[in-house]
């Protein structure tokens, strides 16, 4: 596989919304195969914005990852904490090897971050698919929510979460001091 070609691909959608990858990939000394941090691009961090987004780069040529329905995929998330974005999307992408998340699915991070952090959980959302060589790719938006979100979207559903939080405007942003509102 061309992985440069893959990989331009697969993140035109990302270029689309959020404006061009910034050139330097976030690459880790211990690899992502050993137990380390996956490696990631993002978008605005070159520029300083408050809210950067952050999207993996190596787990859907992964023969391991556990597909969903749209094919292996990638994580994204726009996030006001860089660090605290790679490291929630490392443990994501370690369980995407064993379990497929799709679009509507939750997540309960609580025993990753403690019951005092902002963010409880992660909703997450189909953000793109694309075919390149005969086969299917994705990106799995991920958003940070709190736990009223969580349960509001355990309860009755993702998308009606989102648009409460499109409404509100954090929509599609992670923002890991958000206090916790009645959803």
């Amino acid at each position: 596989m061309n992985y440069e070609a893959f990989y331009n691909h697969l993140f035109a959608p990302v270029a689309s919304e959020y404006g061009a990858l910034d050139p330097k990939t976030r690459f880790h000394i211990i690899g992502f195969d050993v137990g380390g941090p996956v490696n990631y691009c993002t978008v605005g961090a070159d520029r300083g914005e408050q809210f950067i987004t952050c999207v993996t780069c190596e787990l859907a040529p992964r023969a391991e990852q556990q597909p969903n329905s749209v094919g292996t995929y990638e994580l994204l998330m726009t996030c006001d904490d860089e660090q605290w974005c790679s490291s929630a999307l490392t443990r994501i992408a370690q369980m995407s090897i064993d379990t497929a998340f799709d679009d509507g699915h939750t997540l309960d991070i609580q025993p990753w971050v403690g019951v005092d952090f902002p963010v409880q959980g992660i909703a997450f959302e189909h953000f793109a698919a694309v075919s390149f060589e005969g086969r299917d790719y994705g990106i799995l938006r991920c958003h940070g929510i709190t736990r009223p979100e969580l349960e509001f979207a355990q309860q009755s559903d993702v998308g009606q979460l989102l648009q409460r939080r499109r409404v509100e405007g954090v929509y599609p942003r992670t923002n890991v001091q958000r206090q916790p509102n009645v959803a």
